[in-house]
């Protein structure tokens, strides 16, 4: 049986009307795909501009050089991810800096709390500390900041002897 021709006046449906059952969710889920990528590209961002700003850099340097952070996490101290916190900058070389950032090693995990202000232009640590799994606090501030920016206990006291090396051995 052949079909009869098309009628004169008919016009074709358009596209939207024959293929939205599949158009609709594909739009949607490329949608919802391209909010999820907005979202992990604006927190990637984050993550590494507040892991390139000083008073970071400085907290996991402290914080590397810990005898007692070392001791109690072992090494390497590894930072988490996704710091949070904010940084903001002032005109006139001053700002403010506060950060938690999750910390973990070999043997345990801790957070770090960090509070930094700057002002003419040198960064001043009044609160910088871990918190170990077990509650115990370990501070990692020092009286004075300048002089601590280049001291590593840790460091001196391995090379002196009383503290084990990389891996649990001693010095000579």
């Amino acid at each position: 049986m052949t079909l009869p021709p098309p009628l004169a006046g008919a016009t074709r449906a358009g596209w939207w009307s024959r293929h939205w059952r599949w158009a609709m969710p594909l739009g949607v889920l490329a949608l919802l795909l391209l909010a999820v990528a907005l979202v992990w590209f604006v927190l990637a961002q984050w993550s590494r501009w507040s892991r390139a700003s000083e008073p970071y850099q400085e907290a996991m340097r402290r914080a590397r050089c810990s005898i007692e952070l070392v001791a109690v996490l072992g090494e390497p101290i590894r930072d988490g991810y996704l710091p949070s916190g904010s940084q903001e900058r002032t005109a006139g070389g001053g700002g403010s800096s506060e950060f938690v950032v999750s910390l973990t090693g070999p043997r345990g995990e801790a957070q770090l709390f960090l509070e930094a202000h700057r002002e003419r232009g040198q960064w001043d640590y009044p609160l910088l500390y871990a918190i170990t799994g077990n509650d115990e606090a370990i501070d990692l501030t020092a009286l004075d900041d300048a002089e601590a920016a280049t001291v590593c206990a840790l460091r001196e006291c391995r090379e002196q002897g009383h503290c084990p090396l990389p891996g649990g051995r001693w010095g000579s």
